[in-house]
């Protein structure tokens, strides 16, 4: 049986259902590389002001929730980081909106991180 690994349909999301938020779920396959907030921070903010990651791992599969400003950031995301790499072949991303209304961070660190609080005015 055919048992290799099919990107396309892995790349299909499962979010129709869900109406647009703010919130976005990313999905990383292929995480030869650690993933945590700096990491998806640092390709998030590209698109739009982020306020909250939270990074967590799921049968050994990362995901975080990132929070953007506006709906505006987070269906550009949606769209637009959808499918790229993080790093060169590998930490593939699939991008979906999130069921959640809002996310809590209960501390700073690797895995989540709150911009909103004491974050340097710039």
């Amino acid at each position: 049986s055919e048992r290799k690994f099919n990107v396309q349909q892995w790349l299909e999301r499962s979010d129709e259902k869900i109406p647009p938020n703010h919130i976005i779920l990313v999905t990383v396959f292929n995480a030869k590389f650690p993933i945590n907030v700096e990491v998806i921070y640092k390709v998030c903010n590209i698109v739009g002001r982020v306020k909250r990651i939270v990074c967590f791992e799921r049968m050994n599969v990362t995901q975080c929730m990132v929070e953007f400003e506006t709906l505006e950031s987070a269906s550009k995301a949606r769209s637009s980081l959808h499918g790229c790499d993080i790093y060169n072949n590998c930490c593939t991303m699939k991008v979906e909106y999130s069921k959640m209304e809002s996310l809590v961070v209960r501390e700073n660190n690797a895995m989540s991180w709150d911009f909103t609080n004491g974050e340097p005015e710039g």
